[in-house]
């Protein structure tokens, strides 16, 4: 990967592996859950130690702590957006019978933030915390729409797709660039589809990406365009 610092890489895997942990990793399960040398996890942990971003228990376990605070400090505003968001998902699954979720881009990855059923046998969603390759769906046509077509080539000769053909995502971002949202027709034997449409922070950055599922014989993509662009104009504050 070109223009990138390997150690950063790796000191940024180790905090997002962290965060996932309770009450948190020793330093050899650490080194083997990301494939890390023992000597690279040990500097790696002492230097994020160091500012106080990781703090290490009687027991020997490595956990986040309370030096990240600023950080999570800076990342307030985007905060209280996300919930406002899961307020208007809510709403959405509760008032109008539509399965709804929120996604946010994690390097070259999605990961599902907030979900919201409305009520019934089977769930359409998945759950909080999937992840999938940032190149698949709508959602993930809705995260990357405002970077340049260069860079969604590299990002798609670096990561390839799963489901979605790259065919699929240049032409979904193209649609969202155009209409605000993009539609993923149901995969068989799925019968399923899915809308989604970029929510935007203060400044007009893409936030995350809300996915409204929707079974494709009760789909109206007009009507449910229309409620999808709205539902992420509220979300975004507008």
């Amino acid at each position: 990967m070109n223009n990138t610092i390997p150690s950063v890489l790796a000191a940024m895997q180790v905090v997002d592996t962290l965060a996932g942990q309770t009450p948190g990793l020793s330093q050899a399960a650490l080194a083997k859950a990301l494939g890390l040398s023992p000597s690279t996890t040990y500097r790696i942990l002492r230097s994020l130690a160091v500012q106080g971003w990781v703090a290490k228990s009687d027991d020997g376990l490595y956990a986040l702590s309370t030096g990240l605070l600023p950080v999570f400090h800076a990342c307030e505003k985007s905060l209280g957006r996300l919930d406002h968001a899961c307020d208007a998902l809510r709403a959405i699954a509760t008032n109008k019978g539509i399965a709804c979720k929120l996604s946010v881009r994690r390097g070259h990855e999605q990961v599902v933030v907030a979900r919201e059923e409305p009520d019934g046998p089977v769930q359409t969603t998945g759950v909080v915390g999937a992840v999938a390759p940032i190149t698949e769906g709508s959602s993930g046509a809705a995260l990357l729409c405002d970077e340049s077509d260069a860079a969604i080539e590299a990002v798609l000769r670096a990561v390839g797709t799963r489901q979605t053909p790259p065919a699929f995502l240049r032409t979904a971002i193209a649609s969202i660039r155009e209409l605000g949202w993009a539609l993923r027709p149901s995969i068989p034997p799925w019968p399923i589809s899915a809308l989604s449409a970029p929510v935007r922070d203060a400044s007009g950055a893409v936030l995350a990406a809300l996915t409204f599922i929707v079974p494709t014989a009760s789909l109206d993509e007009a009507a449910h365009a229309k409620l999808l662009l709205k539902t992420a104009a509220q979300c975004s504050g507008r």
